[in-house]
């Protein structure tokens, strides 16, 4: 980390330091983190005698999907105080772009979603920054902080064209861009702590800028005690499959106890299980290494079991983009090191179904080491569920739809690593390594009387099962419409018993099904949103709000594409003005989505 321009320097690693990539990110979070204390406590003692410091405005934006970009620009913000800095943390829906071109100083905190799409709440600002009548940024000093995941193509592709656009704008970057894998939380902390002493330096001393004002804010939640580092365990107390017998999936849903954690969730909200790989894969992996469980390797600064390395700490299924290149290297295949070099849609299609046992037994058998793999891995991440449950309903409990992921391929069976650790090896009376993650912009609305619209096939149920129970609890007078979609209705009607139960009882005021293959034509939930198009216009007139969640490839935006048909066709509009409905319900929180 390259020195700063201020009296108060941010330590740095030198370049010829004897660890590895994972000790180093490790050890420059931490850094990082007590040159940030340090700041702190020392400004903090310095306070009383030193002359009062001007406050300088400071505007951070943010563009968030499942809220680690919004907690990143939270925690800045309270760092930013110590610097002399007064900051207005902003969702970037609620941002002014004429107020935010005024601003002198500005950081842009924002994860992508999907292949490389904006998140929900960043794509309205993105589209009037984007324009040619978008104003420039002359006077304004920034940096961008970019989330993201390797594993997909346009890694971290929202932050680059974030920081793209306000440089061609006219801006001064103060300190270069940082691109984050799913471990965010080290070199967010290292461009938090790099970045805010430099900016704080930029731009004039008083209060003339125009700085963009946040909305009212609801009350703010405290900080979550548990994390990806430090997670609780939830007792598993109940487990059954959803899909009738004759079903061709695998749809269970689990219980969780949270008695003795204190703690709590809003429906809506997701949780990060923290699962361990099969022991069959482990095995499979050590074998074609030519490894033996008991050997003793590096890892993360410890020395440790290489069974314990490959079960509870590496992504040992799906290969890294590192991992697939070395293998690649040393393979001898002309046409793998082809694909390196064509469209990524092209090596996906190449590498469709293979896993990290695949890749080495068919390219590079006897090419790697334990070791080798150790060093191209990446870390074994948490998997994100949307909860199915409401704690006013299910006290101490929560409540997880989950789809097996099974198939065949090369004569191998293959297995998702946390659906398959639940449904294969956890038994009631075990204890998963969990923590929650609020999801603040998906949730019931404040308004009981206000009706919603909620649109999820398969395990998209999920979080409206956790929006019907919350309205029942807190009996809610609005409206409730759901739309459901599966395979079959004779063994893929999840929650049927359920679902009927709320109709006849009134909480579910409608309830729309699609089974794709009752019927020679399929029918998807699209296709009865467009049935029933005049109904569902008159509900969004009359304050509706519309949830979407599921498969964010195909689904998503076809139930999209699906609601801007009904709303031109029923309300009367053209494409632009249809476009234009559904931006403002996105600007009143009205349309959102938890799509993966």
């Amino acid at each position: 980390m390259e020195q700063l321009k201020s009296n108060k320097k941010v330590p740095f690693l030198p370049q010829d330091i004897p660890f590895n990539d994972d000790q180093r990110q490790w050890l420059g979070g931490f850094l990082a983190g007590l040159h940030t204390r340090l700041l702190v406590k020392e400004e903090h003692v310095s306070t009383a005698s030193a002359p009062q410091q001007q406050i300088k405005p400071l505007t951070i934006i943010y563009g968030s999907q499942t809220g680690n970009a919004e907690g990143v620009a939270e925690e800045a913000a309270e760092i930013a105080k110590n610097h002399g800095l007064s900051p207005a943390v902003i969702d970037m829906d609620d941002a002014d772009l004429t107020q935010l071109s005024q601003a002198e100083r500005l950081l842009v905190i924002t994860s992508t979603y999907g292949e490389g799409e904006m998140p929900d709440n960043a794509q309205a600002l993105w589209d009037d920054i984007s324009s040619e009548s978008a104003p420039r940024f002359d006077n304004t000093y920034y940096s961008v902080l970019a989330l993201g995941d390797t594993n997909y193509d346009d890694f971290c592709l929202a932050g680059i064209q974030w920081d793209e656009r306000l440089e061609a704008l006219g801006a001064t970057r103060i300190a270069e861009r940082v691109d984050c894998d799913v471990a965010f939380e080290s070199p967010a902390q290292e461009w938090i702590a790099e970045t805010l002493p430099t900016i704080a330096q930029k731009g004039s001393n008083g209060h003339s800028e125009v700085v963009p004002s946040p909305p009212p804010a609801a009350t703010k939640k405290a900080k979550p005690k548990f994390n990806r580092d430090n997670p609780f365990e939830a007792e598993l107390i109940n487990a059954y499959t959803l899909n009738k017998p004759d079903s061709g999936k695998e749809t269970c849903h689990y219980e969780f106890s949270l008695l003795d954690t204190n703690e709590s969730y809003d429906a809506g909200d997701a949780i990060n299980l923290i699962p361990c790989n099969r022991p069959d894969l482990v095995e499979e992996l050590i074998n074609i290494l030519g490894a033996r469980k008991e050997q003793h390797e590096q890892f993360d600064g410890h020395t440790l079991a290489l069974q314990t390395i490959f079960s509870e700490h590496l992504e040992i299924r799906v290969p890294s983009k590192e991992f697939i290149a070395e293998v690649a290297a040393r393979s001898g295949s002309a046409e793998f090191i082809a694909k390196l070099e064509e469209d990524p849609q092209s090596l996906n299609d190449f590498l469709w179904g293979l896993d990290c046992v695949d890749l080495l037994t068919k390219y590079a058998p006897t090419a790697f080491t334990a070791s080798d793999f150790i060093r191209l891995a990446k870390p074994l991440a948490p998997r994100a569920y949307s909860i199915s449950s409401s704690i006013k309903k299910h006290q101490n409990q929560v409540h997880l739809t989950i789809a097996s992921v099974r198939y065949n391929q090369g004569n191998r069976a293959h297995n998702g690593v946390c659906s398959t650790f639940l449904a294969d090896i956890c038994k009631p009376g075990d204890k998963v390594k969990c923590y929650f993650a609020p999801n603040k912009h998906f949730s019931v609305p404040e308004d009981t009387s206000a009706p919603i619209i909620m649109v999820g096939p398969g395990t998209g149920i999920a979080p409206f099962r956790g929006f019907l129970e919350e309205r029942a609890a807190t009996q809610a007078t609005g409206d409730n419409w759901l739309f459901f979609g599966d395979r079959q209705k004779a063994c893929d009607f999840l929650y049927q018993e359920e679902l009927e139960a709320m109709q006849q009882s009134g909480i579910l005021t409608r309830l729309d099904l699609a089974f794709s293959r009752d019927q020679t034509q399929k029918v998807y939930v699209q296709d009865k949103m467009q049935e029933q198009g005049a109904e569902l216009f008159s509900w969004l007139e009359r304050g509706a709000y519309f949830y979407v969640c599921g498969d964010a490839f195909r689904m998503a935006k076809d139930v999209d594409k699906a609601l801007h048909n009904v709303i031109a066709e029923h309300g009367g509009l053209d494409a632009e003005q249809a476009q234009s409905y559904v931006a403002s319900l996105k600007k009143q929180k009205r349309y959102v989505r938890d799509v993966y």
